[in-house]
């Protein structure tokens, strides 16, 4: 019972000592969220109507004080960050004195227990003042009328990880006062804690970045780099509050990483000798650990950042790495001993470094791990997935499907009759293993460039890893007819085609492109367009590729729909979303229906329309683009010409026989007709009306 009240007591001396602190805490959670709040809430209520997003009054209110008082407001993240590093070294500072040091633990206590005092000290100094200021806005949120149940729920899901990742980094800060024994040393330990782990994987992404050619790494930002640092991790929380991601698993990393955080901080102090104080670090075995394991990410980081301004990248970064390590293992034996000639001795840590370096360097460079001839056998694969830039890149996709994560993408799209995917994957290791990464620059100053085409694999193996790599392959005709075969797998079709993803129910608007004009709206009823979608559906997911590449594109159909956009307490329309649907000419029932609607998609042009035809190009001659053009008013040039055009949105461009060099402009005999611009799918009958254009120069 004693020592019970000697624990609430000495918890309470602490809190009056660091009233200060409590102060501090408070004014600042007050300026950052009440006074935020009040100033926010003032502005929204003297908003003239109608009001941003379609909100009443009242919903704007609210919205306001969501914003403010939610996981969203990265002000309070960066409060409660500053305030536990303050509070670690504030309740911990006297074991960075001599005097304090030996007073405290003077005390009939055991360690646990005088731990324990100062970690609850710290805690209650934090938390007392932070629930004051949040009571304090949902006080100013209620003399406003924009209180309600989601307001709550947002404001204790913001308490919650506030509390959970003070503490995650109170207890690193507190780990870091433990393993130095002087302020510069604790403040340069807590910035090492909280950046290593980003750090580091940082140096992990980059050198495979600059080593590997096929390694395409995942672009989510909740790649397992997030969870090296509480920080990130939080802060990884409050972008993904409001959207359709979870934020409870960064919840449960934070809940886990403070309580390792806080027996590690335990089992640290107990160990601690009393006269650290007047040591950098505390632990004098753990020098040479720290040093082994912290320099390396920091000297590649660095080394490769300078080595890939020069040209001889290598040598300047192997060069730069073994410099720096040199640099940066002297000053730190410097920091540890305070004596210049020491930190210039050789030292084995120092050793270890350096040839650490040049093994993974070397590793790297000669790819010891064979990243790059990556092909797990087939029996070790559960599905694959595939992405074209030539096939994927014409279409539209909605958000959250769309190619700005490729990873993300290839996760969606997963094929299990995966064999074609597969042998293109042995097309691209073979090739690069052949010929090494494809030049553009050096192949056309070779003066034999190839048409290359890029391709996103994905292999979803059985252990439940997820491996990605990228192939960049000459357009062969063996390549093509390999990816006709993949495209005409109904199981990858039905995926990547963009009429998976719409639904009729969510089309507001169509316009329609042809040969004869551009963005013409369809005047229907709702119904007639549920038809033609359902209709075009059907055309477009019985298309082979074969038809692809041989068939002209006589027009092109946008639908528009609206995005929602979920900002975490109402969803609200936000912006049109287009997708482009190409027509070819083989859809005879939709263009019937588009015929009969209004929007005529002809599969051909009447030459009785036509009063000329512009065929133009830019092309590099002797480093300068020189622009050529040729004029045919001629009726047969002008029939040929016409037979030949195309529109190209939505025209897959492997294998292709669009000639994207050459722009078409039809000049048509009605004056008031706009100009329009198409392609030709070059064949033989056009040889001789190119052959008069490239001959064309001009000044």
């Amino acid at each position: 019972m004693t020592s019970k009240n000697y624990l609430l007591k000495s918890i309470k001396g602490n809190l009056r000592r660091n009233l200060w602190l409590s102060i501090l805490f408070f004014l600042a959670f007050f300026a950052a969220g009440s006074v935020q709040t009040l100033v926010s809430l003032d502005a929204a209520k003297h908003t003239a109507s109608p009001y941003p997003n379609g909100f009443t009054m009242e919903e704007y209110l609210q919205w306001t004080l969501w914003r403010n008082i939610s996981l969203t407001n990265s002000l309070t993240i960066v409060l409660v960050v500053v305030c536990a590093a303050l509070a670690a070294f504030a309740g911990f500072f006297y074991l960075y004195s001599q005097e304090k040091t030996d007073f405290y633990h003077s005390l009939p206590l055991k360690r646990e227990k005088l731990f324990a005092i100062q970690y609850l000290s710290g805690f209650l100094t934090f938390l007392c003042p932070y629930l004051l200021s949040v009571l304090i806005t949902l006080g100013v949120g209620g003399v406003y009328g924009a209180l309600s149940p989601r307001i709550f729920m947002a404001a204790g899901l913001q308490v919650l990880f506030a509390v959970v990742y003070f503490l995650a980094v109170y207890g690193a800060g507190i780990l870091a006062v433990l393993l130095t024994g002087n302020l510069f040393a604790g403040i340069l330990g807590f910035a090492a804690l909280m950046a290593y782990g980003p750090v580091l994987y940082l140096t992990y992404t980059e050198l495979n970045d600059r080593f590997f050619d096929t390694i395409l790494m995942p672009l989510r930002t909740d790649v397992p780099g997030t969870f090296f640092s509480p920080v990130t991790a939080y802060i990884q929380a409050s972008n993904y509050y409001g959207s359709d991601s979870p934020v409870t698993v960064y919840l449960i990393y934070g809940i886990l990483l403070a309580a390792v955080l806080l027996l590690a901080g335990v089992l640290v102090y107990r160990l601690r000798p009393s006269e650290s104080f007047h040591k950098t670090i505390a632990f004098k075995k753990l020098e040479p650990v720290i040093k082994v394991c912290g320099l390396p990410p920091l000297v590649l980081l660095i080394a490769m950042f300078f080595s890939g301004q020069m040209y001889a990248g290598f040598f300047w970064l192997v060069a730069g790495a073994l410099v720096l390590t040199l640099i940066f293992s002297a000053i730190f034996d410097f920091l540890c001993t305070m004596d210049i000639r020491s930190a210039l001795k050789p030292r084995v840590s120092t050793g270890v470094i350096l040839a650490g370096m040049i093994l993974i360097l070397g590793g790297y460079q000669m790819d010891i791990t064979g990243v790059d001839r990556y092909l797990p056998r087939e029996d070790q694969i559960a599905s694959m997935s595939v992405y074209f830039n030539s096939i994927n890149g014409q279409f539209g996709y909605p958000e959250g499907n769309d190619v700005s994560d490729m990873s993300a993408f290839l996760r969606e799209n997963k094929v299990e009759d995966f064999q074609d995917i597969y042998a293109l994957a042995q097309k691209g290791v073979e090739y690069y293993e052949q010929e090494g990464p494809y030049d553009q620059q050096e192949s056309a100053e070779a003066g034999d460039p190839q048409v290359q085409v890029t391709c996103y694999i994905a292999y979803h193996l059985k252990s439940g890893r997820d491996v990605y790599r990228m192939y960049d392959l000459p357009e062969t005709e063996e390549l093509v007819e390999n990816i006709g075969q993949i495209y005409d797998n109904w199981e990858y079709r039905e995926k990547v085609l963009p009429t998976s993803y719409i639904d009729p129910a969510d089309v507001e608007n169509i316009f329609t492109s042809s040969f004869l004009e551009t963005g013409k709206p369809l005047e229907a009823s709702k119904n007639s367009m549920d038809t033609l979608i359902k209709t075009y559906k059907g055309e477009l997911e019985n298309l082979t590729f074969a038809q692809t590449r041989e068939e002209k594109i006589v027009g092109y159909m946008e639908l528009q729909e609206k995005a929602q956009t979920d900002q975490g307490y109402y969803q609200y329309d936000d912006y049109i979303y287009s997708y482009y649907l190409p027509v070819y000419e083989s859809f005879e029932r939709t263009r019937d229906l588009l015929e009969n609607m209004g929007n005529p998609m002809p599969n051909e042009v009447s030459p009785e329309e036509v009063e000329s035809v512009r065929l133009s190009r830019y092309v590099s001659a002797n480093e300068a683009d020189l622009y050529q053009e040729k004029i045919f008013q001629d009726q047969e040039e002008i029939e040929k010409i016409l037979e030949q055009i195309t529109l190209t949105e939505g025209r897959f461009t492997v294998g292709s026989p669009v000639n994207y060099d050459v722009n078409v402009e039809i000049r048509w005999k009605d004056q008031e007709k706009d100009p329009v611009s198409l392609y030709l799918m070059e064949n033989d009958s056009l040889s001789g009306i190119l052959d008069q254009l490239y001959q064309q120069n001009t000044d």
